[in-house]
């Protein structure tokens, strides 16, 4: 399985490049993971631009997309959902973070899946770390390691 985490913009805080690296290094265990980078657009392109990156990086896969309006799982059920794809195929997933101003209404409505972490509002890196910590979560969850305990 291939678990792709795309997110729109720069890493600025160190401490979240720091996790971002140590949790993108733990997933390589569990998964064919890929953290990607989509560049914010310097020409007044906006959202527009960084949506269409985030398209053509997602394009084929399963595509989860945050949102505060997203279905909102424990822990558990996020794993569940992680071994259905796992477990149904090659089907790659990828999740889409965006930046500060989130996304547009249509590329939400073209994601197959709206996921909320949380209900309150977390900065976008931030959100990308709890995104990671609970992707490798799950996957310990799922290989029965003690490190969800």
């Amino acid at each position: 399985m291939r678990v792709l985490v795309l997110w729109v913009g720069k890493t600025r805080l160190p401490g979240v490049a720091a996790l971002t690296a140590e949790y993108s290094s733990r997933l390589g265990h569990y998964c064919a993971f890929q953290g990607v980078p989509i560049r914010v657009a310097r020409d007044g392109g906006g959202s527009t631009v960084e949506e269409d990156a985030l398209r053509a990086r997602s394009k084929g896969t399963y595509r989860v997309v945050l949102d505060p309006s997203g279905q909102s799982w424990d822990s558990a059920e996020f794993a569940r959902f992680l071994q259905r794809a796992r477990d149904s195929g090659p089907r790659d997933v990828s999740f889409c973070v965006g930046g500060a101003e989130g996304f547009s209404q249509s590329f939400r409505e073209e994601a197959d899946l709206l996921l909320s972490l949380s209900s309150l509002t977390l900065p976008h890196e931030v959100a990308r770390v709890v995104l990671l910590e609970q992707i490798y979560r799950a996957f310990t969850m799922l290989s029965n390691h003690p490190y969800p305990r």
